[in-house]
């Protein structure tokens, strides 16, 4: 028996062993767990969202596992290649472990993303029931009015009978607001990976996330980190490798010839990923910025509605508008309110997406 097969004898024995003891402190480390009593309020701001997910999401906890096993096979593949060294070997391994790394930073990339769209939707499910209410209580204020000018002979039955409507359909649309709210909170709670029983609340409101958006800046981390970039440039390294090291008397012409193909497709390759990369930055940039335009005018129309509302309900009290324009003013309201609250929402996910696209990690990675 020969010194190598003795030494993978003894490496590999040592490696699984190494695996399952990884596995198991993994497995103990992030399983999940309730993090609050079923009667007690779990108050999250998005930060807290996003610890919990790490240490709770079952998804990433066997990313992590996968990338554990990911390095023993590795060094698994090293000890067993001992006998026969090669620098571009050497290069494919080290890469080999650099897409483990990048794969897993891919996971919790995609996860922080999951996180905060969850956590978004569940602020926003919060702010609709909140309006809802709000036009619920409009709606009982307008039927109050009615009902007084009616006593008064100066309102019809068809009037009150449209206000008691208006009032039944805010109503149920205060239910509907409820039940989309509970099932934010369980989209939530299915990413954060904790008990899906808990009581959740977003502590943050509906606001636009701060500061701007630098295209060039953006363009240039992407250029640098984005993982079919760095992989398209580890592509051209070994085939620039496998061309200098086969520059000599004992490679054959064809093998030869057959590496400089491969070099000039892989420099083909890195400029076309460079390009899909920076046509994704401007579409991304440019959905923030559409959206941008669009959440002020929103929050303009919003604050047309408020002010509509205020005057047509004065008018209907001293008797110059008649009631369908009052309800239809609040009904007016409403809708602009909801439509600036999408808005904010829209903004905060094309910056979300546009941020997790060109903000991935290169060096942090590993």
């Amino acid at each position: 028996m020969d010194r190598s097969t003795q030494a993978r004898r003894k490496t590999l024995p040592y490696l699984v062993a190494v695996a399952v003891t990884v596995a198991a402190v993994l497995y103990i480390g992030v399983a999940p767990h309730a993090v609050a009593a079923a009667d007690e309020e779990l108050k999250l701001s998005i930060e807290d969202a996003r610890k919990l997910a790490i240490e709770h999401n079952g998804s990433y906890a066997a990313a992590r596992l996968d990338f554990e096993a990911a390095k023993i096979q590795l060094d698994i593949t090293r000890a067993e290649g001992l006998v026969r060294p090669s620098v571009v070997a050497a290069k494919r391994a080290e890469n080999a472990r650099k897409n483990a790394a990048r794969a897993l930073a891919a996971k919790r990339q995609g996860l922080m993303l999951d996180v905060d769209s969850a956590y978004y939707a569940l602020v926003a499910a919060q702010e609709r029931l909140a309006i809802r209410q709000k036009a619920e209580e409009q709606a009982k204020e307008n039927l109050r009015i009615v009902k007084l000018k009616f006593d008064s002979g100066l309102a019809s039955k068809l009037e009150v009978l449209a206000a008691e409507i208006q009032l039944a359909r805010a109503s149920s649309d205060v239910r509907s607001a409820q039940n989309d709210l509970e099932m934010a909170a369980l989209g939530l709670k299915q990413v954060l990976g904790i008990d899906l029983g808990a009581r959740v609340v977003a502590v943050d409101s509906a606001v636009p996330v701060k500061g701007d958006v630098d295209f060039e800046k953006g363009l240039a981390l992407a250029l640098e980190s984005r993982p079919e970039i760095v992989q398209a440039r580890e592509a051209l390294e070994i085939a620039e490798l496998e061309v200098k090291f086969s520059d000599n008397d004992y490679t054959p012409e064809l093998t030869k010839r057959l590496n400089q193909n491969s070099l000039e497709k892989a420099r083909i390759q890195i400029e076309e990923v460079r390009r899909a990369v920076y046509v994704e930055t401007r579409r991304l940039y440019l959905a923030v910025r559409g959206a941008e335009e669009a959440m002020k005018i929103a929050a303009a129309a919003a604050e047309q509605a408020e002010e509509n509302y205020r005057v047509m309900k004065l008018r209907y009290e001293y008797g110059m508008e008649i009631a369908s324009s009052l309800l239809g003013a609040q009904v007016d309201l409403t809708e602009a309110k909801l439509g600036a609250l999408q808005a904010v929402m829209n903004y905060n996910t094309a910056r979300l997406r546009y941020e997790n696209y060109v903000g991935y990690p290169a060096d942090g990675a590993e």
